[in-house]
């Protein structure tokens, strides 16, 4: 699979969806808009940190943390601040071993990774003292239906993922509605709850296809064609 360079800035949000002019970063966009309404993080755990790409919005006097399996998505950032383990189990085993609590646990793009789904995101929970903030994929989003329909199947869980690392698959066919259910649910469960949600659609660079998008999409809900969302839950 290729991967597109993305521009990390390239984003405006209008309540609570984040809009991109061209390719972007949606784990990086919905962190970099949360902490712009928060002033109380002074730590900061990134769990299946990858290349560590959010510690360029963390704060130099705030503790950061970033940990991830070695699985060949990302290239390895070389930072103190930043551990890789062989596989997942020696990550899950370093973090429950962690003797610290974090004000935030971000799990951007990594529960679709894992065999679980919430194994990582319970210790998430455990681990954060105030926010615990999950991005994830919407993967029947409307071009994602229009492609299946056309026989292209879905990306990131077809035969064309034999060849990559295994890191690059997608375990989870994730869908909004039942992943919010299910993270809510679990979270309720565990003295957290859901405090805001931040939709991520993807539009194209070029202004005139820009407008012609918008407008094809006036009408369809946003859950329907939104690329990711992020969920966003709080201590109680």
């Amino acid at each position: 699979m290729s991967y597109v360079k993305k521009k990390l800035n390239n984003t405006y949000l209008i309540k609570d969806t984040i809009y991109s002019k061209g390719t972007s970063h949606e784990g990086y966009s919905f962190v970099k808009y949360f902490l712009e309404k928060k002033n109380n993080i002074n730590s900061f755990l990134d769990i299946g940190c990858g290349d560590g790409i959010l510690q360029k919005l963390i704060n130099k006097n705030t503790n950061y943390l970033g940990v991830d399996a070695n699985v060949g998505i990302y290239k390895k950032k070389k930072s103190k601040k930043i551990k890789y383990f062989k596989n997942a189990r020696k990550t899950e085993e370093y973090l429950n071993n962690l003797n610290v609590k974090y004000d935030c646990v971000a799990l951007m793009d990594v529960l679709e990774h894992t065999d679980s789904f919430l194994k990582l995101f319970k210790i998430a929970l455990y681990k954060s003292s105030k926010y615990v903030i999950v991005g994830l994929p919407n993967e029947d989003y409307l071009i994602a239906r229009l492609r299946f329909l056309s026989g292209k199947g879905v990306l990131t869980h077809g035969l064309e993922m034999i060849n990559l690392k295994p890191g690059h698959k997608h375990q989870w066919l994730i869908q909004y509605k039942v992943a919010l259910s299910l993270l809510e649910n679990f979270a309720n469960k565990n003295k957290f709850q859901l405090s805001e949600k931040l939709f991520y659609i993807n539009q194209p660079s070029n202004i005139f296809k820009r407008i012609i998008y918008k407008v094809a999409i006036f009408f369809i809900p946003k859950t329907v064609m939104m690329n990711n969302f992020c969920l966003i839950f709080k201590k109680i």
